[in-house]
């Protein structure tokens, strides 16, 4: 796609499946991809691969007046209250579970990265009782379900493959599990401070409670949305710091200015990190887990000249985007100073840095992602000293719908101060 941008410029047109696509990059053509009316394009086309896991009528598959209310049920979700649960619970999860590790070893950062964001987001989602009983469970589901998104998925997603059948069991089980919980609670009367209690207490506009399969519908929405960012930025962040030794002394120096000798983190803490931030969306740039983000053509329209028929299929790509040289100086070089720059890429053309897409349809999970990311990683850069394995190749598996890196991606760890040192103190 970047070779066709050079040689063609900001709008060009790849074979697909199917269907052409056209790919809109630069500006100009990713604002108005952004800002098309859901008149003349559609989501729901694009992602029919989505339905049978959040379900019928729910987010891509309902009608967009409907998805925009579903959407909007996630803002009360992600209130200052609810924040600061979510953060304190990112906090004791990292403790935990770092606090397992050895003084030394050898990891996997995807892997890790998967179990723990899984571990976050159950607790988010579902309450920390869920969280402890239940996670295991969760995650095997989670996977069976995601093991359902793949190319074919894509063509024809109701095919009787076999993992097409997992998909469709684990999707049926997780209702169960959910319709379990709300029932619960419910008879109890019990009130969890979690995004299945917010959608619980939601109705819309007409008065209409939520169902229990639109309960988990969106529930799941909301973590293919944030799971894979947290999990695949969390293992790219990894590399990208053991690559680059001297900016994790600087990560460490600004977690040293905040915190000192203190342990106990906060919400606050969190939002004061402007180093670690800017560190987040470098690695977002360089590696955004969705490469392409698109729409179907359902009304003619033209732009600059060309006509985008019935039909078609648009693409906007982070892959692109992100390494746009008129917009991100010296792109292939790995430099998080560009996001602290007052009048910095993201702010001067906000079309341009796309990990979450971009305009109305914008993905709200990105607080809730940074926030998770932030946490794990203000944990982990106070305790732990990470070097690249010799022989490893850390580079993208283009094979998944979600990019991360190659397996394996490991890296060697040790403890900053030891266990019994630690114990002793």
């Amino acid at each position: 796609m970047t070779r066709a941008r050079v040689h063609y410029g900001d709008l060009c047109t790849v074979a697909m499946p199917g269907a052409d696509a056209i790919i809109m990059s630069g500006a100009k053509a990713q604002e108005k991809f952004f800002r098309l009316s859901d008149d003349d394009i559609s989501q729901a086309e694009a992602y029919r691969m989505m339905t049978p896991i959040f379900g019928k009528g729910i987010a891509y598959d309902a009608p967009p007046p409907i998805m925009k209310e579903q959407l909007g049920f996630f803002h009360e979700a992600l209130r200052e209250a609810r924040m600061r649960t979510y953060a304190n619970g990112f906090i004791e999860e990292a403790e935990e579970y770092f606090g397992a590790w050895d003084d030394f070893g050898m990891i996997d950062m995807y892997d890790v990265g998967n179990e723990l964001t899984i571990y976050t987001s159950s607790r988010s989602l579902l309450g920390p009782a869920f969280r402890a009983k239940l996670s295991g469970e969760f995650a095997r589901l989670y996977q069976d379900m995601e093991g359902g998104l793949s190319a074919l998925a894509f063509l024809a997603p109701y095919l009787p493959t076999p993992s097409f059948r997992k998909r469709d069991k684990a999707r049926e089980r997780m209702v169960e599990l959910i319709t379990k919980i709300v029932n619960e609670r419910r008879a109890s009367g019990f009130v969890g401070d979690d995004m299945l209690q917010s959608l619980m207490e939601a109705s819309y506009k007409d008065g209409r409670k939520l169902s229990e399969d639109e309960i988990t519908g969106l529930l799941l929405t909301i973590m293919f949305a944030g799971h894979h960012t947290s999990g695949v930025t969390f293992s790219w962040m990894g590399i990208l710091l053991a690559q680059h030794p001297e900016w994790m002394a600087e990560l460490r120096a600004e977690q040293q200015a905040l915190l000192g000798d203190r342990d106990d983190l906060t919400l606050e803490d969190l939002r004061a990190m402007p180093k670690l931030e800017a560190t987040i969306k470098e690695v977002l740039r360089m590696y955004p887990p969705i490469i392409v983000m698109m729409r179907k053509v359902v009304n003619d329209f033209e732009f600059a000249g060309y006509d985008f028929p019935h039909g078609s299929m648009i693409f906007a790509a982070p892959a692109v985007s992100h390494y746009m040289p008129e917009v991100f100086p010296e792109p292939h070089k790995f430099d998080p100073n560009r996001f602290l720059d007052p009048v910095n890429a993201d702010k001067k053309n906000p079309m341009a840095w796309i990990p979450f897409g971009a305009g109305r349809h914008r993905c709200m999970g990105i607080v809730f992602a940074q926030l998770q990311l932030r946490a794990l990683w203000s944990h982990l850069l106070r305790n732990f000293d990470f070097e690249l394995v010799e022989g490893d190749v850390y580079e993208p598996d283009y094979s998944r719908l979600l990019v991360g890196p190659r397996h394996p991606c490991r890296l060697r760890y040790r403890r900053r101060r030891s266990k019994t040192s630690v114990a002793a103190a």
